[in-house]
């Protein structure tokens, strides 16, 4: 008979020439042990993969290259797949709330901010140039050595409206790229 993971008929009824027991019950024991004492000396939540590196975002519309600044992460803007708007001019982001910010171009500003570790995922925040607000999200990668790594990004309005991205971690910038200034 099994009981979580340990056979209980091992155990014998004392008796005739027993000590009530069979020699397997000793390495059993150690065996036991060794398990709750390797569970006891790991910790409780593994820290998470770093993020660094390029991203491609959803539908490989940017790049994001993510590096350390001060104690967290941040991510900056390196490359847009169609950097300039209709008038052929570079796109600059024209919606932040900031006025004196709004003439400076796309390529080249932090879009994710003070990613800090938070058990299996990043934490911080994630600046939209699309509608010149900042959300609250989170950044937990996931290693695939098949497909490459993934991003999943989760933005939040006062954490109750969520919408989740998916990133793709790429090795390198097109050729085309624009440096960012």
């Amino acid at each position: 008979m099994y009981l979580a993971g340990f056979r209980l008929d091992r155990f014998r009824r004392g008796g005739a020439g027993g000590r009530g027991r069979s020699r397997s019950f000793l390495p059993a024991t150690a065996s036991l042990a060794l398990a709750i004492a390797a569970a006891m000396s790991s910790p409780a939540s593994a820290a998470p993969e770093p993020p660094t590196g390029l991203w491609f975002t959803k539908n490989d519309g940017s790049i994001i290259k993510i590096a350390p600044c001060g104690a967290d992460y941040c991510g900056t803007l390196i490359w847009l797949k169609e950097p300039n708007g209709f008038d052929g001019k570079p796109r600059i982001d024209k919606y932040n709330e900031d006025p004196a910010k709004r003439g400076r171009s796309l390529v080249g500003i932090e879009i994710l901010i003070d990613l800090a570790a938070d058990d299996d995922r990043w934490r911080g925040k994630a600046y939209n140039p699309e509608d010149g607000k900042t959300y609250d999200i989170t950044f937990k990668v996931v290693p695939d050595k098949i497909t490459g790594d993934k991003a999943e990004i989760e933005g939040c309005i006062l954490k109750i409206l969520c919408k989740t991205d998916v990133f793709t971690k790429t090795q390198s910038v097109p050729k085309d790229a624009t440096p960012a200034p």
